[in-house]
């Protein structure tokens, strides 16, 4: 694998052990291939969960609504990038399991087994999120709706689990004392996504009723999002249910500079603008010296929970860094994304294989060496809007916005 050369925005060149020459090219000729292979492996119901760092483990038949629909929204999204790679024949392959397998008498399960069995109970908020997701996806990249009234109708279950004077969703089954935001996170980004392909519909007022817990409910006067709130969605002062994390913080402002960018809403990427900053600052990036691993989990006082330093927060750091620089977004440099990159293929990501570390410790060390499927959501989108930004000709489309395709019609 050749060095990684390119001029950065700062116009310094930027060189790399460890990143592809070409990430456009790498998703499409070594990544995405790769992955399908792995994820389909032995044809089997469903798609693999995790891929054993041992070649020799055997992979469980362990299967998870919710990392279902995660891939079938990446091999979606994947169609669009590469519609040559089988990408389309991966996406319909776990659609169709999500559908038969993880659906039963019209209701999504948290978890099945391969062969069909239910082994666990009735999905929760963060499930039912991507199957929204991944049916949005799916519709988006093919141009076929088939798929849109069942998401219309999980809409409208949706809104039954409302909290309708704090804005946010609650979970369908008993809830307990505390409510956590990251569901609402991903309902967020399911219902940008639907109101692009059906602008008529009530997606976009979902969208904004986040944008106002968000506002009103969920960020503090440091910018900060936390982990768990009380019922009302007011905030826990101190101890357990306070802590944050960065990558959260990282992924509530992409979707919210999303948000500003494709439906006008200038507020949303105010507060995206002070997401970033507080994410930016806790995890000591100035812009001014390269970063590798990043800190997760925060207490109150700003402190780390742990020595774990996890893949997936660079992704959503090089997301937002590309969303900020695009819309022209105050953030600490412009050379915040290539450092992002650098990073996940220096301690992460090891480009011939396509096969990452998922977690390590603060001294580098290995705590995580599988790779979990699960993480596809993450890195394809990331590495695609790197490549878009920086890779002039990649797409003609823009699959980072989901925009739709002139292919399917209005509804």
């Amino acid at each position: 694998m050749p060095l990684r050369a390119s001029t950065r925005p700062d116009g310094r060149q930027a060189a790399s052990r460890a990143a592809p020459a070409s990430v456009s090219t790498w998703l499409k000729e070594c990544f995405l291939p790769a992955w399908i292979e792995r994820a389909m492996a032995g044809g089997r119901p469903g798609y693999i969960e995790t891929v054993p760092a041992d070649a020799d483990q055997e992979a469980t038949d362990a299967r998870s609504t919710m990392v279902t629909a995660r891939l079938v929204y990446a091999f979606s999204l994947g169609h669009r990038i590469a519609p040559d790679s089988g990408s389309r024949r991966a996406a319909e392959h776990g659609l169709r399991f999500l559908l038969d397998r993880c659906q039963v008498a019209g209701e999504f399960r948290h978890g099945v087994l391969a062969g069909g069995d239910v082994s666990s109970a009735t999905a929760d908020l963060y499930d039912l999120a991507f199957v929204l997701l991944a049916l949005g996806g799916y519709t988006s990249a093919t141009g076929d709706c088939t798929h849109l009234a069942t998401a219309e109708d999980l809409g409208f279950y949706l809104d039954t689990l409302r909290d309708t004077s704090q804005s946010g969703y609650r979970e369908p089954g008993p809830t307990g004392p505390l409510r956590q935001q990251f569901p609402n996170m991903h309902l967020f980004e399911a219902f940008q996504l639907l109101a692009r392909l059906s602008p008529e519909g009530p997606w976009l007022a979902r969208a904004e009723t986040l944008v106002d817990l968000v506002e009103t409910r969920l960020i503090a006067e440091d910018g900060s999002i936390a982990e768990w709130y009380r019922p009302d969605w007011c905030r826990l002062e101190g101890g357990p249910g306070s802590e944050r994390e960065i990558g959260h913080q990282f992924e509530w402002a992409w979707l919210l500079y999303r948000h500003a960018e494709t439906s006008g809403n200038m507020r949303a990427a105010d507060l995206a603008d002070r997401l970033y900053r507080f994410g930016c600052e806790a995890a000591s990036i100035d812009g001014k010296a390269p970063f590798g691993l990043l800190r997760n989990g925060l207490d109150a006082a700003g402190r780390s929970l742990d020595e774990r330093r996890p893949l997936w927060p660079l992704t959503e750091l090089l997301r937002v860094a590309i969303a900020a620089e695009a819309l022209g977004r105050p953030g600490p440099a412009a050379t915040v994304a290539d450092d992002a990159l650098e990073a996940i293929f220096t301690h992460f990501v090891d480009a011939p294989t396509g096969l990452w570390v998922n977690e390590r410790d603060s001294s580098g060390a290995a705590l995580v060496p599988s790779s979990p499927t699960r993480l596809l959501y993450h890195l394809l989108p990331a590495f695609a809007a790197y490549a878009q930004a920086r890779e002039p000709g990649f797409v003609d489309d823009n699959p980072i916005l989901d925009r739709p395709n002139a292919a399917w019609p209005s509804r």
